[in-house]
């Protein structure tokens, strides 16, 4: 692919990214950055663990705890104990985060909204449908890259250890 190509893509990427991040900083006002897509990682899902949503963010575990924590000190999150395994807690919203979700949630819809309304009907679908193919190419691409570091640390853990 001509590097034309390549540069053109990171150029349009990198505005969109300060697009979108403004729009984020606005609906999620209330909480930071990170604290908005854990809340609404944990509003997806209903109950969930700590690593499942690590995994679901590409986040280490402990950065996500971290957040976790102080959505939990904030009145946001609860910890609930898991039905059947003693050994896991459960993270679910609580009232007001829960509320907070539904804030974020319709000033994001008003705004994309207004966004999508602004294209033509016929080339909505079209659109989403790409944009869902660019992501998924994303993700399997970090998948790999992880697969591969976790592959080079355990031979280097190899090495040392001899």
């Amino acid at each position: 692919m001509k590097k034309q190509k390549i540069r053109r893509f990171r150029k349009t990427l990198r505005k969109f990214e300060r697009l979108i991040n403004v729009q984020l900083k606005i609906c999620c006002a209330e909480v930071t950055l990170a604290q908005c897509h854990v809340l609404l990682e944990v509003e997806d899902k209903g109950q969930t663990t700590t690593g499942e949503i690590a995994k679901h963010l590409n986040l280490e575990k402990s950065t996500v705890s971290r957040t976790i924590d102080d959505l939990v000190n904030g009145g946001l999150l609860k910890r609930v104990p898991h039905p059947s395994d003693r050994r896991y807690v459960l993270i679910e919203l609580s009232d007001r985060g829960k509320m907070t979700c539904d804030s974020i949630n319709r000033l994001n819809d008003e705004y994309f909204g207004k966004i999508l309304g602004s294209i033509p009907e016929d080339k909505i679908d079209p659109i989403l449908k790409y944009f869902d193919l660019l992501v998924n190419i994303f993700e399997d691409f970090e998948d790999k890259r992880q697969d591969a570091v976790k592959c080079c640390n355990s031979a280097d853990e190899r090495i040392s250890a001899r």
